[in-house]
């Protein structure tokens, strides 16, 4: 039986070329995953950033937009600004665990730090400021965490 050359030619060719897809797919999967590597890193090196900065200069505008009828303390004035950029951080993190581009572990210590900062004074007084802000999910998120420290504070209260 003579081997068709065309036929040969074109098993071949289809071989290539499904070889070459598989080569690009992986490809593209390795860099999905490098941008995926890179966001997170961006994310933590924002967080180095915040945890080593620290600013207490007064700013009026945060002041008024935070508390327009009582006087807030440059202290405050800080806490708030700190506070906010924390808020920001966790909620790009936040953005990252929805696109699965984090796992839940990793979402779950930062989520561990949201509920931390959510004990502090002022964060209620921020959240509320921001409302609409940010992430609706990640402000219902939030929310959720803001209330069941209340119910938690209420229930250590009466005992």
């Amino acid at each position: 039986m003579p081997i068709d050359l065309g036929l040969l030619a074109t098993i071949v060719q289809t071989i290539v070329i499904t070889l070459t897809l598989l080569v690009f797919i992986f490809q593209f999967r390795s860099q999905e995953k490098a941008i995926r590597e890179s966001s997170y890193q961006n994310v933590l090196g924002r967080y180095n950033d915040y945890v080593m900065s620290g600013t207490g200069t007064d700013d009026l505008i945060m002041a008024r937009l935070f508390s327009p009828t009582k006087v807030l303390s440059k202290e405050e004035i800080a806490g708030i600004r700190r506070l906010m950029i924390a808020y920001g951080i966790i909620e790009e993190t936040y953005e990252l665990y929805k696109k699965k581009w984090i796992d839940e572990e990793t979402w779950d210590q930062w989520d561990a730090w949201l509920m931390a900062i959510c004990k502090h004074p002022l964060f209620a007084m921020l959240h509320k400021a921001t409302s609409g802000m940010y992430d609706s999910d990640f402000q219902k998120h939030v929310s959720q965490v803001i209330e069941s420290n209340s119910s938690e504070m209420k229930n250590t209260i009466s005992e």
